[in-house]
This record gives C-alpha cells, structure tokens and sequence, in this order.
C-alpha cells in the first residue's frame, strides 16, 4: 500500500468537505423545489411550477454530484486508482464551470472568479506530477 502524502490528505478532505456541504445545500434546494411545485400544484400557478421543476431537477443534480465528490474524498484517502481519475474529471468539470461563471457576472465576479480557479488548477496541475500519478498506478 501507498503512503499517503499529506497534500492527497488535504484534497481528500477538502472533497469530502465539500460534499457534505454540497449535498445539505442540494437538499435543501431539491426540498424547497419539491414543496413549491406542490404549493404551485394546487393552486395552479404554471410560472411557479416551472421555477419550481427547475430548482428539483438543480437540487437532484447537486445531490448526485455531492455523492461523487464524497466518493472522491474517500477513494483519494485509500489511495485507490480510479479516484484519481475521478478527482481529475470533477476538477476538470468544476474548472470548466468556473470559466463559464467567469463571464456570467460583473467585474467582481470576473476577479473573484478568476481567483477561484486557482485552486482546482493547483490540485489538477499536483495530481498530474508524474510521482503522484505513480503513487495511485496510473500510468499514461
């Protein structure tokens, strides 16, 4: 078995943080959803139950995609191969997000924005070294 640095440590945890705080707020946005659509239901509001399908189908998204971050955390602290790839894809994808953000917003989003993805390039540029790609046996 592998000794695990401690900077794998900190990205486990770090996923797995952010999971758990993921998936309370994804429930609390897939309840609120739920109980609007159910309110906009029964007295007919078409606008609402639109917003309100919208908001279950974010809230659903963001529960699946906490259960991946956590399963992330957990393999990277095993040292298992397959988070490797895991935790690249879910950094690639938040990456791709937060550039995407980067033009959704004014100047401030745009600085803080562009600040924010410092640290998923930092985490993508540590696990592509080729001594941590060895460390979990990925070899490419």
């Amino acid at each position: 078995m592998n000794e695990r640095p401690t900077g794998i440590a900190v990205i486990a945890l770090f996923f797995i943080l952010i999971g758990v705080f993921s998936l309370l707020w994804s429930g609390i946005i897939f309840g609120v959803g739920g109980l609007t659509s159910a309110v906009s239901g029964v007295f007919g509001a078409d606008a609402v139950n639109s917003a309100a399908s919208s908001g279950m189908w974010s809230g659903f998204l963001g529960i699946i995609a906490a259960a991946v971050q956590i399963v992330v955390g957990i393999g990277l602290l095993g040292m298992k191969s397959w988070s490797w790839y895991l935790a690249v894809i879910a950094i690639g994808l938040s990456v791709v997000q937060g550039f995407v953000g980067l033009f959704n917003g004014g100047t401030f989003a745009l600085l803080c924005g562009a600040l924010w993805l410092l640290i998923p390039v930092a985490v993508l540029v540590y696990l592509a070294r080729a001594g941590m790609r060895q460390r979990f046996g990925v070899n490419f």
